[in-house]
């Protein structure tokens, strides 16, 4: 985190120092000239110290400062917030310090761990080349009808002093019982006199004694070396339980095994020694059943081995890193009897004495497994102590010293903080109350405009109802004078006695019934406004509808000289609607289409289900269309496109609002589309839900109106 520069008190400057500064610059030059090199060096320094001295004390005056006002004007709880922090950054500090250690015995870890593997694999393979010995010997009497003691001599006269950690190579043959003679004598003739088959007494102390009877026999037979050797001559391998338990695992899966010569416990002065027996078959390859290989097995080849002179004559090969301590241990064997070998390091003085596996594996140390014939040993290096380890002093104190630093800047800077956070505090507070009475007056304004607006809004309900009451009292005069002129027009009482009375009297019909039309927009308008408006849903059949709305408007269509078009399916499912509402939406958009288009246009009516299962409705024409701006007014009260066509019929806008306001009711909308000179597209498209799943029901059209399409005909529907 990046802290801010601490704010030190101009009062803490050093005019002294600074005033120095000059003259250390002067005298730098010429004191350089005196001494030469050193004498730059020289003056280097003492600038440099001045340097240092000067933000030192300009740190050290402006940190007290800051800490007595600190102490007097905060309060306790971030008094100790920062007592926190100190505490934290000396913990930092000692964690770090531990960290950073542990971070370097990861490095020593694993810069020691390069050189020690590849030393404990070159090792491995080295072993593993004694191994390749016994696969020798055994493809000696593989591949031979018969090998006598003289072809076994040769072979290990030549092989021996290429392997200088084997104690002895034996052969050992399958006697049975019928032949034990004549192996013994076979032997005498060879030179060996006195031989016999033989094994340890009863008391078990290698005291040899004659083999007793059994169905047949292990004996070493051939041995190389002879000299050092000749006292296991003869002794029937089959009654040394270990071993007899390893030589039946390798009769039967015709695998070399490995075996511990013996199990006591690794003295300074002695050396393990392991036995590697390979079962020889007759047989050109290892049978395949474990029948076959006890029935063709003959012998087995065995190497003892001596593990500290064959790592002895192995090590002066490898190039083994210096200060490296060898062990290995066994992996089967008990904890006590674990180490099979030691190999201390050069740089040890004197005898060192080895450290047991739980020890050895701890710290620092390199591991690997090897595995010798089924056998598996841990190959350990350890490097003696202060080898492969890193000066970590130095790295570890200079993060305590850059810890405790940023400490104490992050000190300085919460204490400067929190003195800032007073003089905010102070400010807050004073802008706090000029906020309470600015946002006093707000709530009053507030006030006073939600009066405002419930004033706006019970006004605009008073208009509604009173233009409900007075559209049914203008209803009652406007009849009688609609009836008397109907009367009078018709001369149902007589003639008028002048052919200008009765046209006089026609022109006052006409427009009654206009006047009459627009009264009743106005009262479903204000009704749907005043929330009065009842519908009364039915299962509608649209064709139905739509031949009740064209029997009223098709003398003023064919009087525009317009086609139509209408596409009313009887297979169209049936609406849930308010009958007298779709009429109304049908007469209304269709007036607007009648009227908006010119002579020769055309005016197509279509009803369909969707791909929502939405009900629509939709008239389209090629009439004047709407422009883009205009699009939003035609659907409120009273607003009418401003164009010539337009202004040629009277008109108060309430068409489009009334089917706006109708389609509302019904959960649908309306969409319309057009553009100024392409003709308009209106669609009423209702819910899904109002899609009757049944066949429409007959409902008969109100007759009321089919009987009076004139106030229809002759209402003046705006945009």
């Amino acid at each position: 985190m990046k802290l801010p520069r601490p704010i030190i008190p101009i009062a803490t400057k050093s005019p002294n120092r600074a005033a120095r500064t000059p003259r250390i610059l002067g005298n730098l030059g010429s004191k350089a000239e005196d001494g030469g090199e050193s004498g730059r060096i020289k003056a280097g320094l003492r600038l440099l110290g001045d340097v240092l001295y000067g933000f030192a004390n300009k740190a050290v005056v402006g940190l007290a400062q800051s800490l007595r006002t600190y102490w007097t004007d905060t309060p306790f709880r971030e008094r100790l917030m920062t007592g926190v922090v100190l505490m934290f950054g000396t913990v930092l500090a000692t964690g770090g310090f531990f960290l950073i250690q542990s971070y370097s015995q990861s490095l020593a870890q694993q810069e020691f761990r390069g050189p020690a593997k590849k030393f404990a694999t070159t090792l491995s393979e080295a072993i593993d080349s004694y191994v390749e010995l016994v696969e020798a010997a055994g493809g000696l009497f593989a591949g031979a009808a018969k090998v006598d003691r003289w072809a076994f001599f040769d072979f290990a006269e030549k092989a021996l002093p290429n392997y200088p950690g084997v104690r002895a190579l034996e052969w050992i043959p399958r006697v049975p019982s019928a032949r034990r003679g004549a192996y013994e004598r076979r032997a005498t003739g060879d030179g060996i006199f006195d031989f016999r088959i033989n094994e340890h007494d009863a008391s078990g102390q290698h005291v040899h004694i004659k083999a007793k009877k059994r169905p047949e026999y292990y004996p070493i037979y051939y041995v190389e070396p002879f000299e050092g050797n000749e006292h296991s001559i003869g002794f029937d391998l089959a009654m040394d339980g270990a071993v007899w338990e390893a030589m039946v695992w390798a009769r039967d899966t015709g695998e070399m095994v490995a075996t511990r010569r013996d199990p006591a416990d690794w003295k300074p002065d002695g050396q393990s020694e392991f036995a590697v027996l390979l079962p020889i078959y007759d047989a050109e390859i290892v049978p395949f059943t474990v029948e076959e290989r006890r029935e063709k097995l003959i012998g087995y080849v065995r190497a003892v081995y001596r593990l500290g002179d064959l790592i002895a004559a192995a090590l002066p090969g490898l190039a083994v890193p210096p200060g490296l301590d060898v062990y290995i241990f066994d992996e089967i064997a008990g904890p006590k009897n674990s180490l099979l070998h030691y190999y201390p390091s050069p740089l040890r003085p004197g005898v060192s004495v080895p450290l047991v596996e739980e020890k050895a594996v701890a710290g620092l140390f390199n591991a690997t497994l090897y595995d010798l014939a089924g056998w598996s040993w841990k190959i350990v290096l350890k490097p003696v102590p202060s080898h492969f380890t890193r000066n970590v002093e130095s790295a570890s104190w200079g993060f305590v010293a850059f810890v405790l630093l940023v400490t104490a800047l992050l000190f300085q800077y919460l204490v400067w903080s929190q003195i800032r956070t007073r003089e905010i505090e102070r400010s807050v507070a004073e802008r706090t109350v000029a906020l309470q009475t600015e946002i006093t007056e707000r709530k009053r304004i507030e006030t006073e405009l939600r009066a405002a607006k419930d004033q706006a809004e019970v006004a605009n309900r008073a208009k509604s109802e009173f233009l409900a009451m007075m559209s049914h009292e203008l209803r009652t005069p406007l009849n009688a004078v609609i009836g008397f002129a109907e009367i009078m027009s018709g001369q149902f009482f007589g003639p008028l006695g002048s052919e200008q009375y009765r046209r006089y009297a026609e022109d006052i019909h006409m427009s009654g019934r206009h006047l009459l039309s627009l009264i009743n927009d106005i009262l479903d308008l204000s009704k749907i406004e005043a929330n009065r408006f009842e519908l009364h849903e039915e299962i509608l059949s649209i064709a139905r509808v739509w031949r009740s709305v064209h029997s009223i408007l098709q003398e003023s269509i064919a009087s525009a000289r317009l086609e139509l078009e209408a596409d009313m399916p009887q297979s169209l499912p049936g609406l849930r609607a308010d009958q007298r509402a779709i009429r109304q939406i049908l007469i209304n958009l269709l007036s607007n289409a009648v009227k908006f288009t010119p002579e020769g246009g055309r005016i197509t009516v279509r009803a369909e289900v969707d791909a929502r299962g939405r009900f629509v409705l939709s008239i389209a024409d090629t009439g004047i269309g709407i422009s883009e701006q205009d699009m939003a007014e035609v659907i409120l009260p009273f607003k009418q496109v401003d164009s010539s066509l337009a202004r040629k019929y009277e008109g108060t806008g309430l068409g489009l609002p009334l089917t706006h306001r109708l389609i509302e009711m019904h959960e649908g909308q309306l969409e319309i589309q057009s553009a100024l000179g392409t003709g308009t597209t209106v669609k009423a498209i209702f819910p899904a839900e109002r899609v009757a799943a049944a066949g429409p029901q007959e409902v008969e059209v109100e007759p009321a109106l089919e009987a009076d399409p004139v106030p229809v005909l002759k209402q003046a529907v705006g945009r």
